[in-house]
């Protein structure tokens, strides 16, 4: 498979503050992978930097941060500014304020064609309503002339989806696409972006902190806490055998895994910030299977083939 995403230690420093620590990444062309961990993992932090929009203080230093054989470390502003939103595009988060309040529909999708693509007017006004029809929004003539607070939060997404795809990426990150969204809602949207990748033969990185929706959509999970990953693996591998206790922690907090229970699982404390990193392993204070060394040695970064682990103590160990 082509590697179109590399990414070898990867640190992203706030003020002194590391909201991504030494994080490794491949994502192959083609190819769906997840990314889960709560609020405050540096999930969405780390998609940012590949993107080139950490703001200011942000500090970015890796390894390696390849887009496609681009060297992005190397590359200069404009060149960058011509990949970001045409070769690699983005889903934020929060559709309702991520569209520009004070521009159509119309106007926010054709800004992106007009950059990367040009032609004409009429023919990016008929490319918009192509998309539009594409992301599932009826009569989409009717749609152009429409401001974001004349729309519902689906079809705000759909929007949202629409712009991101303009340019046919090869590369499509979605940061938690189904936020803020009903159930009905968010499994259309789901179902859109996997129909959406496979047509289009790109690749999908899907940010989420919803196992269940790792469940349906992914080939490889990528778990991250306090800025790192702490395991990475094939789905399936993920759910039927996890090796890192707070993958296990997470899949263990599922209602459906706890039918007969009265409470369900929690994870107790908090991810880290600034002030109160612990020594030795970052997940120590909130381990179920906390040892003496783990408050004080911090666990090596173990690899095998596309298997990889974060942990003085796995709970699986691959053979090497």
């Amino acid at each position: 498979m082509t590697k179109l995403v590399e990414i070898k230690k990867l640190s992203v420093d706030f003020d002194g503050f590391k909201a991504v620590d030494d994080v490794d990444l491949t994502v192959d062309a083609g190819k769906v992978v997840g990314i889960v961990g709560e609020s405050g993992s540096g999930k969405s932090v780390t998609q940012l930097a590949l993107m080139g929009l950490i703001p200011y203080p942000g500090i970015i230093e890796a390894e390696r941060l390849m887009f496609n054989g681009n060297d992005l470390l190397k590359m200069q502003d404009k060149r960058r500014r011509q990949i970001t939103g045409k070769d690699v595009s983005m889903i934020f988060q929060e559709p309702m304020t991520s569209l520009n309040p004070c521009f159509t529909v119309e106007y926010q999708i054709s800004e992106a064609l007009k950059i990367h693509e040009g032609g004409t007017r009429q023919q990016r006004r008929d490319r918009v309503i192509e998309l539009l029809s594409q992301v599932g929004i009826p009569v989409p003539e009717d749609r152009l002339k429409s401001f974001p607070h004349q729309l519902s939060g689906g079809m705000c997404q759909r929007v949202m989806i629409a712009m991101a795809i303009a340019c046919n990426p090869s590369l499509l990150v979605a940061d938690e696409p189904t936020t803020a969204l009903d159930v009905t809602i968010q499994a259309q949207i789901l179902e859109l972006l996997v129909d959406l990748q496979k047509k289009n033969n790109m690749a999908l990185i899907l940010i989420t902190h919803d196992m269940a929706v790792i469940a349906e959509t992914v080939e490889d999970v990528v778990v991250m806490y306090a800025g790192q990953v702490v395991e990475k693996n094939s789905a399936q591998n993920i759910f039927t055998s996890p090796s890192h206790p707070y993958t296990h922690a997470l899949l263990n907090a599922l209602p459906e895994r706890n039918v007969q229970a009265r409470r369900l699982p929690t994870i107790p404390g908090i991810v880290p910030g600034k002030y109160n990193r612990p020594k030795g392993c970052l997940f120590h204070p909130r381990c179920s299977f906390v040892q003496e060394i783990c408050k004080k040695e911090i666990p090596a970064y173990t690899r095998k083939d596309k298997m990889a682990v974060r942990c003085h103590f796995p709970l699986v160990n691959y053979p090497s």
